[in-house]
């Protein structure tokens, strides 16, 4: 079973193409990284996974489906977020609110 399937996809912000026609495949167990110089397209390519932006060419298949549709089974922490650091909201408080059932630690 595929998990992440990418066929001829292309992506570009304004004029300024970051992938173009990038092929992947992704099965159960295997294990995959990203490698690469900054700039290089590896947060974008991640995004389009994640189903955050749309390739401009190709198509992207997650479980078999668009992605987003199964955002619940992948996990993702950017790598700038923007937090108001004056929330009163521990990591702990903010781990236990993604999780799907409810559960005390």
């Amino acid at each position: 079973m595929s998990i992440v399937e990418i066929d001829n996809v292309s992506f570009a912000y304004e004029r300024e193409i970051v992938l173009e026609n990038i092929s992947l495949k992704v099965s159960k167990g295997d294990f995959l990284a990203v490698l690469g110089p900054n700039g290089g397209g590896k947060t974008t390519l991640l995004k389009l996974i994640l189903g955050l932006i749309k390739p401009d060419k190709g198509d992207i298949k997650v479980f078999g489906e668009k992605p987003g549709k199964h955002s619940k089974k992948i996990g993702y922490v950017p790598q700038y977020s923007y937090i108001n650091k004056n929330f009163p909201l521990s990591v702990m408080e903010s781990v236990l609110m993604g999780l799907t059932k409810k559960k005390t630690v």
